[in-house]
């Protein structure tokens, strides 16, 4: 059996459960994995058919593009009726649990909140891999945009004991963009630096600025760093360090090529600066309104 056809037949199993009010919440994780690593591995063998005559490619993206896109849809409705009845199970007029049954509907509840973010990953790395994620541009100002970045990220600083940063001054050029898919390229950016640093110290700062008309953004930690050779993989599908702090939280490998793949649709640039045990920058420059 292929790896493609592993995959699918992983993804009958899931629906299936899905349907029939089966599936289990702590397993959506790995099960979910495990298809993502079959698909990862249905890539892999289409390159070492490089030998074998050519395929059509874009018909090959569009079945992939087909099949994942109708995998999460399936996915989402039992996951929200999922996270909805643990959500009501926490709440304090259901009626006391005791220790135990509130550690099964804490595990319950970050499970699916992670299942829900791998979902949205997989969802945006489809999209933009197949071409159909589309930019709703308007004029915003990148102060909104770092709010909405603060509300989604301030949490997890708080969580992790983290230093978190805005350093957003007046007179910054204003964008034509689509400020929600920019604050989620930054809060991934911004998650990640969060995550990857040293307990003691921890800070991220994100900072703006202006360069003529062009926006400049820096998202600045001071945590673990990367080495070139780490650097060089960033923005690579399921690229993870090996380093044991990164390697210490479940990961897909899908936020910063996400990132990246937003802001290349924004028409922006994105670099970064890296050292090995003495942190990371990313630059992110956009145009901003003439």
């Amino acid at each position: 059996m292929t790896a493609m056809e592993q995959a699918q037949a992983l993804l009958d199993e899931l629906l299936q459960a899905a349907r029939n009010g089966t599936i289990i919440p702590v397993r959506l994780p790995g099960q979910l994995e495990a298809i993502q690593e079959q698909l990862a591995k249905a890539k892999e063998e289409r390159k070492a058919e490089e030998s074998k005559p050519p395929v059509d490619t874009e018909t090959f993206l569009k079945e992939q593009a087909y099949f994942i896109g109708h995998a999460i849809h399936e996915l989402r409705t039992p996951m929200t009726s999922i996270r909805g009845y643990a959500d009501m199970l926490s709440n304090a007029a259901m009626g006391p649990l005791n220790d135990m049954q509130k550690q099964f509907v804490d595990t319950v509840r970050t499970n699916s909140k992670r299942m829900e973010g791998l979902l949205s990953d997989v969802s945006d790395m489809n999209k933009l891999r197949a071409g159909t994620l589309r930019a709703n541009e308007k004029m915003d100002m990148f102060k909104n945009i770092a709010m909405m970045v603060e509300k989604q990220t301030q949490p997890l600083a708080e969580q992790l004991n983290r230093k978190l940063v805005f350093d957003i001054p007046q007179g910054l050029p204003i964008l034509n963009t689509d400020g929600e898919l920019l604050a989620k390229a930054i809060t991934k950016l911004v998650e990640n630096a969060l995550r990857y640093q040293q307990q003691e110290n921890g800070e991220v700062t994100v900072r703006a600025s202006s360069e003529g008309n062009q926006l400049i953004i820096k998202v600045e930690d001071n945590g673990i760093g990367m080495t070139p050779e780490e650097v060089a993989q960033l923005g690579t599908i399921y690229f993870r360090s090996d380093d044991e702090l990164v390697r210490s939280y479940k990961g897909s490998g899908l936020g910063i090529p996400v990132a990246y793949g937003i802001i290349r649709l924004l028409n922006g640039t994105i670099n970064v600066q890296s050292e090995k045990g003495k942190g990371t920058t990313f630059t992110i420059t956009l145009a901003g309104m003439t």
